[in-house]
């Protein structure tokens, strides 16, 4: 993808999802799927990747994908593809939004947007469990640990997420050994 592609991908999903970051992510993995021009297993460490990130989660999809197109450029872009249609949007219409938020219309409109947001984070979460469930083994043993250390010995979730990191970290060491 050129820079100008990566910018458009992010603008023309942003430009119409409402719901944030998941529903961009669901958005973003919908296309992605059609392209077909990253392994689906390496899209699904993007997105865990993404998810674990702090921030907001379509900013850092964003930043990963454009960094994998075409470096820190495309993730430049591909950021700034993703952050000027909300920024723009609000700008412009929350002062319409507060003004007429009181009639029937108006919140039927955001409700008909929380339901399409709803389906779309259930799709997401079902396609991203399923992925890691129907992979290799090792995709379920970090879910399995984190669980374990957090809810029955009790361990500060830092740092049972830490504590997983580093046995990943270990493992990859010793298969590239």
């Amino acid at each position: 993808m050129s820079l100008l592609e990566l910018f458009m991908f992010f603008f023309k999903i942003s430009s119409v999802t409402f719901g944030g970051g998941i529903v961009i992510l669901g958005m973003v993995q919908l296309e992605q799927s059609k392209r077909k021009d990253i392994d689906p297993e390496e899209f699904a460490d993007m997105i865990s990747l993404a998810a674990s990130m702090p921030g907001p989660i379509a900013v850092s999809i964003a930043w990963i994908l454009g960094r994998h197109y075409k470096g820190i450029k495309g993730s430049l872009v591909s950021v700034l593809g993703v952050v000027l249609p909300p920024f723009t949007i609000i700008l412009l219409l929350s002062p319409i939004v507060l003004k007429y938020s009181h009639l029937p219309q108006v919140q039927g409109f955001f409700k008909g947007i929380l339901a399409g947001t709803g389906a779309i984070i259930t799709f997401v979460i079902v396609n991203n469990v399923k992925g890691a469930l129907t992979s290799t083994l090792w995709n379920v043993i970090p879910y399995a640990l984190i669980l374990t250390m957090i809810g029955l010995l009790h361990i500060h979730p830092i740092i049972a997420m830490a504590s997983v990191l580093i046995i990943q970290i270990i493992k990859e060491k010793v298969i590239t050994e």
